[in-house]
C-alpha cells in the first residue's frame, strides 16, 4: 500500500470512528430521553388511573370476578366517554387470572406477567407486529383481594423518530466522510509530492546521474531531508569524481611506469642480444656494455625511488629538531657539479623535520630547477617566516610552467617536457616524491610559477628550538 493510501486512511479512519461513536451515543441518548419522559408521563397517568380504580372497585360488594369485571366495564365506558379512547389497561387476579382486559391481541400474556413481575418501579417494552409499547406494572392496595393494574402505552413515535434520526447520522456522515476522504487524498498527494521527487530524484543517481538532486521548497521536515539528499549527492558526485580521477591517475601511472620499464629494458635486451651473437670488436663490447650498465642504473633508480614513494605513503615519519643550513650543506656536497648556481638566503633556522626525507626534497627540487633552467641560471634556496611557520623553498629562472599544467606535476612519472627530462636522466617521480614528504610533515608541497618568470616550490615547517 503507498504511503498517500495509509495517509488517507489514517485521516479518514479515526474521523469515521468519532462520527459513529459520537452519533450513537448522541441518538441513543436522545432516545433514552425521550423514552424516560414518555415513562415519567404514562407512569403519572397509570398513578391517576389506579386510585380511579381503586375508588371504583372499593364500592364493590364482594369480590367475584364478575362483579369486579363489571366493574371495569363500567370504568372504561366513562374514560371513553371522557374522550380516553386510547386507553389500553388490564386487572390481573392472584395466580395471574386475567379479570379484565381491552389489550391489543399482539400484546402476549406473558409480557403483561413479566411487566407485574417486574414491579411497579419499571418499565417493560415489547415490539409487538409493527408497534412499540411500555408495558407498567403496578398493585392495586386497599382491596379484598390482590389485584395488579397492567397499563400498555404505545411508543413507536419515538422509535420511528430514534430509527429517522439514525437515517439522518448515516446521511450526514456518509457525506462527510466523502468529504474528508477527498480532502484527506488532496492533503496526502500535497504531502506526498516532496517524497515522490526525492524518490525520482534517488532513482536517477542510482542510474548514474549525478546532476540528480530533489528541490523540495515545503518548509517543513521534507525540505530539510530534502537538502540533506541534496548534500548526499554532492558528496557523492565529489567521491565519484575523486574516484575517477584517482582511477586515470592509476592509468597514466601504469602506463607511464611501463613505458620508464619498457625503454631501459629495450635497450638492456637489445645489447645483451648483440654481445650474445658471438666476439664482437673491443670497441663495441664496451660501448654495448655502456648502455647496459647505464640502463641498469636508471632501472636501479626507479627501483629506489618507487620503494622510497611507497613508504612514505604508509606514514609514520619522526620529526626531530634539524639545522636548515646543515640540509642545504648536505645538498650542495651531493650536486657538486651545482655548486656555482646555488644561492642562500635565510638559512640560520632550526625547523622540526627528518633530516634525510627533507634532504631528499630539497635535492630533488634543486634537481628539477637545473633541469628547468638549461642556460645554469641561478637557483635560490631560501627560507622565511609567515604566520607564526617557517617557509622553505627553492626558486629557478627557468622559463616557467602553464597553469593548467601545475596540478599533474604531482603526478608520477609527468613530465612537461618530456624529451628534456629524459635526456637529463629524470624519470618523473622527483616532485611526486616531494609531495608524499610534505605530506608526511604535515603540510604540502606549494607550486607558483608563469611563464617565462620561473618557478618557486614551497612548504612550511614548525620552527623549533636551536640545537645545543
Amino acid at each position: 500500500m503507498k504511503f498517500a493510501h495509509k495517509l488517507t486512511l489514517a485521516i479518514v479512519l479515526p474521523l469515521c470512528v468519532a462520527l459513529s461513536a459520537g452519533g450513537t451515543w448522541s441518538i441513543h441518548q436522545n432516545f433514552r430521553a425521550a423514552l424516560d419522559a414518555a415513562a415519567r408521563t404514562y407512569g403519572a397517568d397509570q398513578m391517576e388511573q389506579r386510585y380511579a380504580l381503586e375508588n371504583a372497585l372499593s364500592a364493590v360488594q364482594g369480590d367475584s370476578a364478575n362483579e369486579i369485571y363489571s366493574c371495569l366495564c363500567a370504568y372504561e365506558q366513562e374514560q371513553r366517554t371522557l374522550g380516553r379512547e386510547e386507553l389500553l389497561f388490564a386487572v390481573m387476579g392472584e395466580n395471574g387470572t386475567m379479570l379484565y382486559s381491552n389489550l391489543p391481541a399482539e400484546v402476549p400474556y406473558r409480557s403483561q406477567r413479566q411487566a407485574v413481575a417486574v414491579g411497579e418501579d419499571r418499565v417493560l417494552y415489547v415490539e409487538a407486529g409493527t408497534a412499540d409499547y411500555q408495558l407498567l406494572g403496578t398493585p392495586l392496595r386497599g382491596l379484598s383481594r390482590p389485584l395488579w393494574l397492567i397499563n400498555v402505552y404505545e411508543v413507536s413515535a419515538q422509535f420511528a423518530e430514534r430509527d429517522r434520526q439514525i437515517r439522518q447520522h448515516l446521511a450526514l456522515e456518509g457525506v462527510a466522510l466523502l468529504l474528508a476522504g477527498a480532502a484527506a487524498v488532496l492533503v496526502a498527494r500535497l504531502l506526498t509530492q516532496p517524497l515522490q521527487r526525492l524518490e525520482t530524484a534517488s532513482a536517477a543517481l542510482s542510474r548514474g546521474d549525478l546532476s540528480a538532486r530533489a528541490n523540495l521548497a515545503s518548509g517543513d521536515e521534507l525540505e530539510q531531508l530534502g537538502r540533506a539528499f541534496n548534500d548526499m549527492a554532492v558528496a557523492m558526485t565529489g567521491q565519484m569524481q575523486a574516484l575517477q580521477e584517482e582511477a586515470a591517475r592509476q592509468k597514466r601511472f601504469v602506463a607511464a611506469f611501463t613505458h620508464e620499464i619498457k625503454t631501459p629494458m629495450t635497450a638492456i635486451l637489445g645489447y645483451a642480444d648483440l654481445l650474445r651473437r658471438g666476439e664482437q670488436p673491443p670497441e663495441k663490447r664496451h660501448r654495448a656494455a655502456g648502455y647496459i650498465y647505464r640502463e641498469s642504473g636508471r632501472l636501479e633508480t626507479l627501483s629506489r625511488e618507487l620503494l622510497l614513494l611507497f613508504g612514505l605513503e604508509q606514514g609514520g615519519v619522526a620529526l626531530e629538531p634539524v639545522q636548515l643550513r646543515v640540509i642545504w650543506d648536505e645538498v650542495e656536497r651531493s650536486l657538486p657539479e651545482l655548486t656555482g648556481c646555488l644561492a642562500r638566503e635565510g638559512g640560520d633556522v632550526t625547523l622540526r623535520a627528518n633530516r634525510a626525507l627533507l634532504a631528499t626534497l630539497v635535492r630533488n627540487l634543486v634537481l628539477n630547477a637545473a633541469a628547468a633552467d638549461t642556460e645554469q641560471g641561478i637557483i635560490r634556496l631560501w627560507c622565511d617566516r609567515r604566520d607564526g611557520m617557517l617557509r622553505l623553498g627553492v626558486t629557478d629562472t627557468g622559463p616557467g610552467i602553464p597553469a593548467e599544467e601545475l596540478e599533474k606535476l604531482r603526478e608520477p612519472f609527468y613530465r612537461p617536457d618530456k624529451s628534456r627530462s629524459r635526456q637529463n636522466g629524470g624519470n618523473g617521480l622527483g616532485l611526486t616524491i616531494c609531495e608524499c614528504i610534505a605530506n608526511a610533515h604535515g603540510t604540502t608541497l606549494h607550486i607558483e610559477s608563469e611563464p617565462g618568470r620561473g618557478t618557486t616550490v614551497w612548504i612550511t615547517a614548525e620552527e623549533a628550538a636551536p640545537c645545543v
